[in-house]
């Protein structure tokens, strides 16, 4: 998994450049994306407040792209706040993925049991 990490007004730190990486692929879990952008901003500048936000989008292969965001005190919390909901919608995602691939595979048998069914009326049937 690739994880870019990027800060807006605010200084990205060998730790907290870590503490993020570990808290996202720990967050992914199973998923494993292909690649994750991170973006940390902060929005009222020097004023203080809840400002840090952490915005993250995570590409799968073949579920699409995931994006979560999450606001907060610190860069930390704010960390932890967009990992906890970037594990939320890889689930829901993942499952949504997986029931549409297991539904159509249900309906293309259930097409062919059809059509089989449909050949056969009409046909004469051998009596015993």
């Amino acid at each position: 998994m690739d994880i870019r990490i990027t800060g807006n007004n605010v200084s990205i730190s060998a730790a907290l450049k870590s503490y993020t990486e570990r808290r996202l692929r720990t967050a992914a879990g199973d998923a494993v994306p292909n690649e994750v952008e991170v973006r940390l901003s902060d929005l009222n500048g020097p004023r203080g407040g809840v400002d840090k936000e952490c915005a993250v989008r995570a590409v799968l292969r073949r579920a699409g792209v995931v994006f979560v965001r999450a606001r907060g005190e610190d860069a930390y919390s704010t960390v932890d706040k967009a990992a906890g909901r970037l594990r939320s919608a890889l689930a829901h995602r993942l499952g949504r993925h997986r029931s549409t691939r297991r539904r159509s595979a249900v309906d293309s048998r259930e097409r062919r049991n059809v059509f089989d069914s449909a050949d056969s009326i009409g046909q004469e049937q051998p009596c015993d």
